[in-house]
C-alpha cells in the first residue's frame, strides 16, 4: 500500500446524503489519535480532543454491520443527549488517514498523509427525537437523540486491503464541538481471493476491527 493511496481518500468513505466539500490534509496527527472506548461494541471511540462539555454526550455507539469490508454499506448509530438546542449549518468535518501505520506506508516520521472534507451536519445526520410524538427535524433540540449516518466504502478509493483511520468531528456555525469520534480499523475484501492480488506488506494479514 502506497502513501499515494490516500489521495482523494476523503470521498472514499462515501456518507449518504450530503455533498462534500474537499478541505485538504491541515489536520495534526496528534489532535486525533485513537480515543477512548464507547460502549455499544462498534470500534469508535471519543477522540483526545473530546470534553465533557461537548454539546451532544454520547453514552453509545452501534455499527450496524460487523465486520465492514470493501464495498461495503454500513450505518452508524450514536445514542446520547444534546446539552442544548443547535442552531442551523452546523457542519461535520470527516478525515481518512493512514493512523499509527503511516511510516509501514512510507509516510516520512511523525507525519501523516491524509483528507478531509466538511459536510453539513443536518444533510448527513438521521436525528430521532421524542418531541410531542413525532421524529424531529435537523437542527436538533436539547435532549435524548439517536443519530443515525449511512455509509458506503467505495473500492475507487478504498480498494488497498491495509488500516484505514477515520475521523468525524462535528461543530456548530459558530464552531463549537458537538461530538468528535474516532477509530483505525483494517478494510479487507470480503472475497479473500481479492485481497490476494494486491502487494505483500504489514497489511496483508490485517483483521477487523484491527
Amino acid at each position: 500500500m502506497r502513501v499515494q493511496t490516500w489521495r482523494d481518500a476523503s470521498l472514499a468513505l462515501s456518507l449518504l446524503p450530503g455533498s462534500q466539500e474537499p478541505i485538504g490534509n491541515r489536520f495534526p496527527k496528534a489532535s486525533f489519535s485513537l480515543g477512548r472506548d464507547l460502549p455499544g461494541g462498534s470500534p469508535f471511540g471519543l477522540c483526545d480532543v473530546s470534553r465533557p462539555t461537548d454539546i451532544f454526550n454520547i453514552t453509545s455507539v452501534e455499527l450496524a454491520r460487523q465486520p465492514v469490508h470493501i464495498d461495503d454499506v454500513f450505518t452508524i448509530h450514536l445514542y446520547g443527549t444534546f446539552r442544548e438546542s443547535l442552531t442551523p449549518n452546523a457542519t461535520l468535518e470527516f478525515q481518512v488517514n493512514c493512523g499509527s501505520h503511516c511510516e509501514e506506508y512510507g509516510a516520512p516520521p511523525g507525519e501523516s498523509p491524509g483528507e478531509s472534507a466538511l459536510v453539513d451536519f443536518c444533510e448527513l445526520s438521521g436525528i430521532e427525537q421524542p418531541l410531542g410524538g413525532k421524529k424531529a427535524t435537523c437542527p436538533p433540540q436539547e435532549g435524548y437523540a439517536l443519530i443515525s449516518s449511512l455509509g458506503y466504502v467505495m473500492p475507487m478509493f478504498f480498494s488497498t486491503p491495509g488500516w484505514y483511520n477515520f475521523t468525524f468531528d462535528a461543530r456548530t456555525a459558530e464552531g463549537n464541538r458537538i461530538y468528535c469520534l474516532t477509530t483505525e480499523v483494517c478494510l479487507r475484501w470480503e472475497d479473500e481471493e481479492k485481497n490476494k492480488h494486491y502487494p505483500p506488506g504489514p497489511w496483508n494479514d490485517c483483521k477487523w476491527p484491527r
